[in-house]
């Protein structure tokens, strides 16, 4: 037993004095120090922006690259490669945006699968994308941070079944996609099967197990329809984003 878990106890006169002492020794406060602590500060700014920018296109992004079947110009990782599981065939567009801590998984029996992202669309901090049979985001898509693209139920209903370990059946696999301009919330669930169409929006905490029209703002759990958003110039035709 360690002496923190030990005082935490306050059980005996001498653990409680303990656990006093602990307290009033973690408000211990050391003073700012000028020039040393400037010192400090500028070099974690410059260890977490320009160093970390600088390790990412040497390091991490061609190692990415190498995982990827093609990957366009101008890719930004802020931090970090993404963990890719699975065989994933992975197709990354031009200037795309990665944030840390990302999981990417090939799920199901072993066949390959597929992930791809379009043009300058952007995938949040811990977002984890679970591929069953694909998921396709488009151009211009924005998915915030914690959202999770389930395409994969991980196991079957029957209870029997599932103590024994087996799959779920083809019930339970699902394509995703998410159509250009879409944008996703933070903590969003986006289930198997599911579209999320032009334009729509998918506000923060929903869970989404219905496909979702173009131009349309869902929130809930069930998602459901709170908004239509209107058409901005050019929608029905090509707009600006899709000339060469």
């Amino acid at each position: 037993m360690g002496l923190l878990e030990w005082a935490h106890r306050r059980e005996t006169p001498a653990q409680r004095r303990a656990w006093e002492l602990l307290k009033t020794a973690s408000r211990f406060e050391i003073p700012v120090i000028p020039g040393l602590h400037h010192l400090l500060l500028a070099e974690r700014r410059f260890r977490t922006g320009p160093l970390r920018l600088l390790w990412n296109k040497l390091y991490h992004e061609p190692l990415l690259r190498l995982q990827c079947v093609s990957a366009g110009r101008g890719i930004l990782l802020s931090e970090g490669l993404p963990k890719i599981i699975g065989n994933l065939r992975v197709t990354l567009g031009t200037r795309v945006n990665l944030d840390g801590q990302q999981v990417w998984m090939a799920t199901g029996d072993g066949t390959p699968k597929t992930l791809t992202i379009g043009d300058d669309s952007g995938v949040g901090f811990g977002t984890e994308l679970i591929v069953g049979d694909s998921i396709k985001i488009g151009r211009h898509v924005m998915i915030s941070t914690y959202v999770v693209l389930m395409g994969y139920d991980g196991h079957p209903l029957d209870p029997y079944a599932r103590a024994g370990h087996a799959p779920p059946g083809r019930e339970g696999i699902g394509p995703i996609t998410v159509e250009d301009y879409a944008w996703i919330g933070s903590r969003s669930i986006i289930m198997k099967g599911v579209t999320i169409g032009r334009g729509a929006i998918v506000a923060m905490g929903s869970v989404v197990k219905m496909s979702v029209p173009e131009l349309t703002v869902v929130s809930g759990n069930p998602a459901r329809v709170v908004w239509q958003v209107a058409p901005p110039e050019g929608w029905s035709g090509v707009d600006r984003h899709d000339s060469p």
